[in-house]
């Protein structure tokens, strides 16, 4: 705002008029060029009987950054977070899922094998990220098949089941005589 001219024995309305500053909030007028927190604000009163130079009391806007996550084969990715600059970030709980692995954590390598960061863990760069999956595979389970040919012979061998995946019954038919 312009210079205002201040009466002997009578209060001056400061200017109400808001300075703008990219990347900063205006949070008052202060007495020094250094102060950090303001003495007057803008439209307060000044009493004082002398002349003074108020200065603008900033405080710099933190910069934000976009945490994505991306399943990485899976389905069920977390909706992305916001990071503000200096403050921690918890990061959220919500796991992907894909099936026949194990979801281990996150990494900012979609081909990563071991996780960096885990769900409900803290990230505290200043930068914007996607964090990726990590999977383990699980082996399907297998299960032994074996045929007794109850006093019988030529029963077929043992055979190994894997989960999910049809299995052919040998056509050996056993004898007993």
């Amino acid at each position: 705002p312009s210079t205002q001219t201040k009466t002997y024995g009578v209060a001056l309305t400061l200017s109400s008029t808001i300075p703008t500053r990219s990347g900063y909030n205006f949070l008052g007028w202060g007495i020094a060029g250094n102060d950090t927190e303001p003495s007057y604000a803008a439209g307060g009163t000044y009493t004082a009987n002398s002349g003074i130079n108020l200065y603008a009391v900033w405080q710099r806007i933190p910069e934000t950054y976009t945490i994505a996550y991306n399943a990485n084969g899976g389905s069920g990715a977390p909706a992305s977070q916001t990071k503000t600059e200096g403050v921690t970030l918890t990061l959220t709980t919500a796991q992907p899922t894909r099936s026949g692995y194990t979801f281990l954590g996150w990494s900012t390598s979609n081909s990563a094998s071991s996780p960096t960061y885990y769900a409900g863990g803290s990230y505290t760069a200043n930068a914007m990220a996607t964090l990726y999956a990590v999977w383990e595979y699980i082996p399907p389970a297998t299960y032994t098949i074996s045929f007794d040919g109850n006093g019988g012979s030529g029963a077929p061998a043992s055979v190994i089941k894997t989960e999910g995946v049809t299995l052919y019954l040998p056509a050996t038919v056993p004898t007993r005589f």
